[in-house]
């Protein structure tokens, strides 16, 4: 059962990249994993945003590392029940998915390169990319990689 539901969903015609905030997994983590040490403040984070009508972005290499984790520390079935949960925040416009391009694989590449002194995933790097192209200023999660990279951290 979900612990959080999305039937408060501003649905919107366009994707407002402006006023967007950034999705990142290690606060997607927390969301969804009731164990998780940051879930009470991830959970409530959230239905404040839902309630001021954020708007999300978010990359299908953090949705896949979020299942994965899903899958290995709360289960399959919590696994699918939080796909569809993000198959309908896709659908009603309250959350829009980048898919990393072969482009954007590189250009991550690059700045994993350019920064070993830090402790960056891949997947860290796709994340900054991403952010930076559609003009997010803030993102939300738990680490200070996005600090690190001029983006401000939420919550």
């Amino acid at each position: 059962m979900p612990l959080f539901t999305m039937t408060d969903i501003y649905m919107e015609n366009r994707f407002d990249y402006d006023s967007c905030v950034y999705r990142y997994r290690r606060f997607v983590i927390a969301m969804a994993a009731t164990r998780d040490r940051f879930h009470k403040q991830a959970a409530s984070y959230y239905r404040r945003l839902s309630r001021e009508k954020v708007p999300l972005i978010t990359s299908n290499y953090v949705l896949v590392e979020t299942y994965t984790r899903i899958r290995y520390d709360d289960g399959h079935a919590k696994a699918i029940i939080f796909h569809s949960l993000i198959q309908e925040a896709i659908e009603v416009g309250r959350l829009h998915l980048e898919w990393v391009t072969p482009a954007i694989h590189q250009e991550a590449w690059a700045i994993f390169e350019d920064y070993a002194d830090q402790a960056f995933s891949l997947v860290d790097c796709t994340s900054f990319v991403i952010a930076s192209h559609a003009g997010v200023k803030e993102a939300f999660g738990f680490d200070e990689h996005f600090n690190t990279m001029g983006f401000i951290l939420r919550p």
